[in-house]
């Protein structure tokens, strides 16, 4: 049995952030009524607000089947303009290894967007000040950013100035710009004035013709403000009373000249000093570099160790020949253990055939293959190095048919066939090295 599938997108260019509708046929090719499994591969599937089940689709024999699969693209600067195929996963639920992946491609259109953001919404100074902007493009293309910076108000006594006017960004790229504020016209004192500033970004080529505009608030404070002024009139006049307390006829005093000793280390003190100074950066020096060198060995070890890796595989049965029970396994690989998140399960064949999923000695699935369900794990379930997970499906020999034959003797059995196929997803995780996890308490074998 055969899977026949068409998957169509118009060819028009979609920017990002728009939408797209893709178009699949399937045509059911056998005698009996199928159904199809269809989930969506490739980065669409990854997209958010985008289900990559599509469900199931039912034809009838002879015929086909159209759905409709809307798409949003994502306003993304990661989305990368040109052509981005896609596919759609076809798979017979009569017949599982019947399956088809038609693909198609969506061809991507550039967009712009820039984000413009000060690090500080307001500065203060009294003579200058500095700010950062940080400029980011959130578009898809590479984008070449004008930059302009000016007092909102006409008489505001600041002359800001950028570091750079032009630049150009990558998609995602960030550049901070900085800004230098200079007062023209200090205070010397009185009360503190804000005066707002506006940043704004444009693009050189005028790929979009709105302008991103931000501001911040330079706070111009006075050279000597109230307070200070305050404290230096009354210590002024303090000293003031003083001296003239100390030179008046009435309660001053003769002054008296006065030695004092020179104080302080002696030279061998200094010496000493100067030494154990230089000891002391020396060991500080070895230390470093102890730490630096077993630094480079973790990072060393840490490129060279195993890493974890996504999981997934397939078992399949098909008990063929009037066979009754047929087993497929997969056994983790040395050095790691497989933890299982989700098993999808299809079945077929008659009703008293038998479906088993085991890990290890453990039996995890017991079911009749016309009642399958997807099987995930209510607990961690952990498989170390050499451990198995099988697919195991019984089914049974027909009964014999009696003979028309003059001896009378009953026929061979008709032959009978069970089919099953287990999709086992889950992740790889060493279990030695830096990338080693803690194995669960439950549900391990």
């Amino acid at each position: 049995m055969s899977v026949r599938a068409e998957l169509t997108v118009p060819e028009d260019v979609i920017t990002p952030g728009g939408t797209v509708t893709a178009h699949l046929r399937v045509w059911n090719e056998s005698r009996i009524v199928d159904a199809y499994v269809l989930r969506l591969l490739g980065p669409p599937a990854e997209w958010p607000d985008t289900d990559a089940g599509l469900g199931r689709l039912a034809v009838y024999p002879g015929n086909h089947e159209k759905i409709t699969i809307p798409l949003t693209l994502p306003r993304d600067s990661e989305l990368s303009p040109g052509r981005l195929t896609f596919a759609v996963h076809v798979a017979s639920v009569e017949d599982p290894a019947a399956v088809a992946v038609p693909e198609a491609v969506v061809n991507i259109g550039e967009f712009h967007d820039l984000a413009v953001t000060p690090v500080r919404s307001r500065v203060r100074g009294a003579l200058w000040s500095s700010n950062l902007v940080v400029l980011e493009n959130t578009g898809n293309a590479t984008t070449a950013v004008r930059l302009r910076v000016a007092c909102e108000a006409e008489d505001a006594p600041l002359r800001p100035r950028l570091r750079r006017a032009r630049l150009t960004l990558e998609p995602g790229e960030q550049a901070r710009i900085s800004i230098m504020t200079r007062v023209l016209n200090p205070k010397f004192t009185g009360t503190a004035a804000n005066w707002s500033i506006g940043v704004s970004a444009g693009w050189v080529d005028g790929a979009d013709g709105r302008e991103r505009a931000v501001d911040y608030v330079h706070r111009q404070h006075p050279l000597v403000p109230k307070p200070v002024l305050k404290a230096l009139i009354a210590v002024t006049a303090l000293l003031l009373a003083f001296a003239a307390l100390w030179f008046s006829p009435v309660g001053g005093k003769k002054p008296e000249a006065k030695t004092e000793t020179a104080k302080g280390p002696t030279q061998l003190d200094e010496v000493k000093k100067a030494e154990q100074q230089a000891a002391d950066k020396q060991k500080k020096d070895e230390e470093k570099q102890k730490e630096d060198e077993k630094k480079a060995k973790k990072d060393k070890e840490e490129a060279g160790a195993p890493k974890k890796e996504q999981f997934q595989r397939s078992l399949t049965v098909d008990t063929k020949n009037k066979r009754t029970s047929d087993v497929d396994a997969y056994t983790v690989r040395k050095g790691y253990r497989l933890v299982v998140k989700s098993v999808q399960l299809s079945a077929s064949g008659p009703d008293t055939g038998t479906l088993y999923l085991k890990a290890g000695d453990q039996q995890l699935l017991s079911t009749g293959v016309k009642n399958v369900k997807d099987f995930t794990p209510s607990a961690p379930l952990s498989l170390k190095e050499g451990r198995k997970l099988a697919l195991q499906v019984d089914c049974p020999v027909g009964t014999p048919v009696p003979s028309a034959s003059a001896s009378g003797a009953p026929s061979a059995p008709p032959a009978t066939s069970c089919t099953a196929t287990a999709n086992v997803v889950g992740e790889l995780i060493p279990l030695t090295g830096p990338n080693a996890e803690p194995e669960p308490s439950q549900a391990s074998s």
